[in-house]
């Protein structure tokens, strides 16, 4: 699945622990966060700390994992013009 922004990814970390029958507080006791915690990562997952983020992947047994977005350069598009967008 190709997630693009946080809301994406905590929709499909709730997703995940819910198809798994598992409650906020049972993940959280896994790796130490209280149930609160691991509601305010689903519904507001701009305010989390990538602790807690780490933290979640690792109740939910999953692993995170960045590659480039395409084969060309981040420098220059396929027409070997040069980058322009600010992040």
């Amino acid at each position: 699945m190709k997630i693009t922004d946080s809301k994406a990814l905590s929709n499909y970390l709730r997703n995940e622990r819910r198809a798994r029958g598992l409650s906020q507080a049972a993940v959280g006791d896994v790796v130490g966060l209280r149930q609160g915690t691991v509601s305010k990562f689903e519904s507001m997952p701009d305010k989390t700390q990538l602790d807690t983020l780490f933290r979640l992947l690792s109740a939910l047994e999953l692993e995170l994992s960045v590659k480039p977005k395409n084969t060309t350069s981040h420098t220059e598009t396929s027409a070997g013009e040069r980058w322009n967008e600010e992040w």
